[in-house]
C-alpha cells in the first residue's frame, strides 16, 4: 500500500506501475482489464488488487484501440426541431445509456453532402455504429459504410438495410376511412416525394377511396417535399379549385402545419368549413381548438428499435442478414372531421 501511495503522490499511474506492483508481465495486465484472454484466478487477483491499491484508471483511447471499439454510436437525422425526430432521439439515447455507450447526434438539415461528410468525419473517430434517417436515395453508398447501419423511418427499395419503420399503408387508410365514414367523398391528399413513405402512404390513401367505390380525381392529389410550405401552397392550390375538396389529409406533420397555417389565413374554421386529418401527432395538432386527428406513430419506440437492431448487430458481426421492423400506428379522433351527409 506504501509503494501506492508513493506512486499517486508523484505521477499519474500507468498500466506498467500496475504489472510492476503486481509482479506480472504488462501484456498480463492488459489481457486481465480487457478481458481477451483467461489468465489464472491467483493471477486475476493480483492484478485487481494492484488497480485498486494504484487507484489506476486505465487510458480510454488504449482499451478503445486494443478493443477496436469506442462505446459511441452516432444518430444522423435531417433535423432537430421536428417533434418526430426528437422523439426518435429520445428513443436512441435511452438504449444506448443501458448498454453503455455514448450516442452524438448530427443532424443534415436534409442535405446529402452534409450526410457524407458527418459519415467520413465520424468513421475517422472509429465510431462502433450508425442509426440513419437518410436524406439521399443512394444504397451503395449506405451499403459502402464499413460500420454497422441501421436505418429508421426509411427503408432500401432492396432490403439490404437494416431498418425500422411503420405500416405507412395501413395508417394512411385508416386516417381516409375516417373522412369516408364521415361523409366526405372529395377528399385531397397533400404528400411528400414518393419515396417509400410518399408511395405507401398514397397507397392508402387510393385504397381507401377505392373501397368506398370512389375514383381518385388527380386534381386532389398534391406532391412535394415534406415541408410546411409545401403543405401552405398545395392548400391554398386546392381551395382555388372550382370543385375544392371538402376534406385535406396531410401526410406529415409539417405539410400539416402548412395546411393549417392556410386555413388561418383564408379565414378557414378547421372542422367546420374544412376538414383535415394527419400523420403523425404533434404539438400544434394536440392543443389547437379544435385539435387534430391523426395517425399517431410510436416514434420512441422507432428509436429503440433502431438501437436494439444496432447492438445486436455489433455483438454478432457475422449475421449480416437486413432485418426489417415494422411497426403499427394507432388513429386517433379529435375535431377537425366534421362530419356530413353522404
Amino acid at each position: 500500500m506504501r509503494k501506492g501511495k508513493s506512486f499517486m503522490s508523484n505521477k499519474r499511474i500507468t498500466i506498467r506501475d500496475v504489472a510492476e506492483h503486481a509482479g506480472v508481465s504488462i501484456s498480463t495486465v492488459s489481457r486481465v482489464f480487457n478481458g481477451l484472454d483467461r489468465v489464472k484466478p491467483e493471477t486475476y487477483k493480483k492484478v485487481m488488487r494492484a488497480i485498486e491499491e494504484l487507484n489506476y484508471t486505465p487510458n480510454k483511447v488504449a482499451v478503445s484501440m486494443v478493443k477496436n471499439e469506442t462505446k459511441t454510436i452516432v444518430i444522423i437525422v435531417p433535423s432537430t426541431i421536428n417533434e418526430f425526430y426528437t422523439a426518435v432521439i429520445q428513443g436512441v439515447e435511452l438504449t444506448a445509456r443501458k448498454h453503455g455507450y455514448l450516442p452524438f447526434i448530427c443532424c443534415t438539415n436534409d442535405d446529402a453532402q452534409t450526410e457524407k461528410d458527418f459519415i467520413d468525419d465520424l468513421l475517422s473517430k472509429n465510431v462502433d455504429g450508425f442509426i440513419l434517417v437518410p436524406c439521399q436515395n443512394d444504397t451503395a453508398f449506405y451499403k459502402s459504410i464499413p460500420k454497422p447501419v441501421v436505418f429508421v423511418d426509411r427503408q432500401c427499395e432492396e432490403g439490404e438495410i437494416h431498418s425500422v419503420v411503420v405500416d405507412n399503408v395501413g395508417g394512411s387508410y385508416r386516417a381516409v376511412k375516417h373522412l369516408l365514414d364521415n361523409g366526405h367523398r372529395k377528399i385531397a391528399i397533400i404528400n411528400g416525394p414518393h419515396d417509400t413513405n410518399g408511395k405507401e402512404r398514397y397507397w392508402g390513401y387510393e385504397q381507401a377511396l377505392r373501397d368506398f367505390a370512389i375514383s381518385v380525381n388527380p386534381d386532389y392529389i398534391k406532391t412535394g417535399d415534406w415541408f410546411e410550405e409545401n403543405g401552405y401552397r398545395s392548400t391554398n392550390e386546392l381551395l382555388s379549385l372550382e370543385d375544392p375538396p371538402t376534406a385535406i389529409f396531410a401526410t406529415n406533420n409539417l405539410i400539416c402545419q402548412g395546411v393549417l397555417k392556410a386555413f388561418r389565413d383564408l379565414n378557414l374554421r378547421v372542422g367546420e368549413d374544412i376538414s383535415l386529418v394527419g400523420f403523425d401527432d404533434h404539438e400544434l395538432a394536440r392543443f389547437l381548438l379544435p385539435s387534430i386527428s391523426v395517425v399517431d406513430r410510436p416514434t420512441i419506440e422507432m428509436g429503440t428499435s433502431a438501437a436494439e437492431i444496432l447492438f445486436k448487430i455489433m455483438k454478432n458481426k457475422d449475421d449480416d442478414r437486413p432485418q426489417k421492423v415494422v411497426l403499427g400506428t394507432r388513429f386517433i379522433s379529435r375535431g377537425s372531421v366534421k362530419r356530413l351527409q353522404a
